[in-house]
């Protein structure tokens, strides 16, 4: 990896290549770039040897598009992040891109959308994923790109008037999920005391964040179903929805906010992405280390799918921090707790585990959650 990040820009517009340079050198000045007006040639834009972190490819060129622009660069750099702008970014066109591109801008774009790509570049480079490692993540058959119907659902409900009727559609054609969401609305640890069979109703009731979270391991779990025939991928989706019901119940009763008990829920939840991603490359005979600079390999690859997917970095830093401490995450830091908690619960720790952990806690109604957890299977 070089000393500092290196993005190549791609346009047959030379007046939007020097405008994305002005922006670019505003915000990251300390950075590495190049341009190139010729999509058809542009590997040559590169010296020997470089390889870029980020590549930002217009969509509609003379001669070669955006999107084989990034289909060739996906073949040649497999670890870079790779961007589409585009000033149509309707559904068939964000939807006919999604292998290729992890990211679309929209044209004209705002240097706050490349403060915010520059970020998750940043936060990639910070992980120290070895370069082996991070092309076995960008290769087509691999899952680093987000799925077409969280790219849809994201598009829809981001809509200065969202359209519910339209995201109920969007998820209705996906009877797996859909029919997950509404046993998850109807669930009684998030609360509800009347049943809906309305799949409206329920998408209102988990709000945005939650359906969000939960299409997107479902989309996940669906990808990896068509490799793992002996239902493993199942066990992990399972494990992780019930890790996430439990982290759920702890933040409830250590009296933490509901946009609290809701980031512990998708954190726990989206904690499968790794270990569902090592599921498939282990079947592919990729061969994954368990640890990455000390930290576990699943968490590792869940924060890399998540910063690559746009989620926000107090959701990775969340997911890193109950790893990070050894043992456990420090008592008084109560969110990654409950998270470790509820990890260790689920992989079926000791009843005189949870009596210590609960005793090493100043908050008296999370002591008493963990005290009366019921004892693990």
């Amino acid at each position: 990896m070089s000393a500092k990040p290196v993005v190549l820009f791609i346009d047959d517009d030379s007046f939007m290549l020097k405008a994305l340079l002005r922006a670019s050198l505003r915000l990251q000045s300390g950075w590495t770039y190049y341009l190139c007006d010729d999509p058809q040639h542009w590997p040559s834009a590169l010296p020997d040897g470089v390889l870029p972190d980020l590549i930002v490819s217009d969509f509609l060129m003379p001669d070669l598009n955006g999107d084989m622009v990034l289909a060739q660069a996906m073949a040649l750099y497999p670890q870079t992040v790779r961007v589409l702008m585009t000033g149509d970014t309707t559904e068939e066109v964000v939807s006919s891109v999604s292998l290729q591109a992890h990211f679309v801008l929209s044209k004209p774009f705002s240097e706050q959308d490349m403060q915010q790509l520059f970020g998750c570049v940043e936060r990639l480079r910070s992980l120290q994923i070895p370069l082996q490692l991070r092309q076995l993540l960008g290769q087509a058959d691999s899952l680093p790109v987000l799925p077409a119907i969280i790219r849809q659902l994201r598009q829809v409900l981001a809509a200065e008037n969202a359209d519910l009727v339209q995201a109920v559609d969007l998820v209705a054609h996906e009877p797996v999920i859909a029919a997950r969401l509404l046993q998850l609305a109807n669930s009684a640890f998030l609360g509800y005391s009347r049943p809906t069979h309305s799949l409206a109703e329920s998408l209102l009731r988990l709000g945005l964040r939650l359906v969000e979270a939960i299409v997107t391991l479902m989309a996940v779990d669906q990808t990896i179903s068509a490799t793992a025939t002996d239902g493993s991928h199942l066990a992990i989706s399972e494990q992780a929805f019930k890790q996430a019901g439990i982290a759920r119940q702890l933040a409830d009763a250590a009296q933490l906010s509901t946009e609290q008990q809701d980031q512990l829920f998708v954190c726990a939840l989206l904690s499968a992405l790794g270990p569902l991603s090592k599921l498939k490359w282990q079947q592919d005979k990729s061969v994954i280390p368990a640890t990455i600079n000390g930290i576990n390999s699943d968490s590792v690859i869940t924060i890399y799918l998540l910063t690559l997917w746009g989620y926000p970095a107090s959701l990775c830093q969340l997911e890193q921090d109950k790893c990070l401490y050894g043992a456990s995450p420090d008592p008084a830091d109560l969110k990654p707790y409950i998270l470790f908690i509820a990890s260790e619960y689920q992989r079926g720790c000791s009843k005189d585990y949870l009596q210590h952990s609960a005793r090493l806690l100043q908050n008296i109604g999370l002591q008493q959650a963990i005290l009366h957890l019921p004892v693990p299977a």
